[in-house]
């Protein structure tokens, strides 16, 4: 589409449900938008699921063992959930461990023969 069309696109010129998202994000970005996905459904997360692997990672950062109740309400997180997300780093430090202790240096397995 022309430059000079495009710049005139007013809000006015949008069916109503465009017009609702352009209202939040603006025309432009509207426009990137139907560039990239033009055509197909597009969902969109709730915040809270956005933010959660960033979350999972401070809780791991912060948990000393003695401060699951501060971490419960500083993130809004139950306290099961911080000893799950505890629990799952441990159990996969223990794979990774076993791993690197399997893969020995100068060591090969028979599948890197097949």
């Amino acid at each position: 589409m022309e430059k000079e069309i495009i710049e005139e696109l007013t809000l006015d010129d949008l069916p109503d449900s465009q017009r609702e998202i352009a209202e939040v994000i603006g025309i432009d970005n509207l426009l990137k938008l139907s560039d990239n996905f033009a055509g197909n459904s597009l969902y969109i997360n709730q915040r809270k699921e956005l933010e959660k692997e960033m979350v999972y990672r401070r809780i791991l950062q912060e948990f000393d063992g003695g401060n699951v109740t501060e971490l419960t309400q500083r993130y809004g997180v139950s306290r099961a959930t911080v000893y799950k997300i505890v629990k799952e780093q441990r159990e996969e430090l223990v794979k990774k461990r076993k791993q690197e202790k399997d893969n020995l240096p100068g060591q090969i397995s028979l599948m890197d023969l097949l």
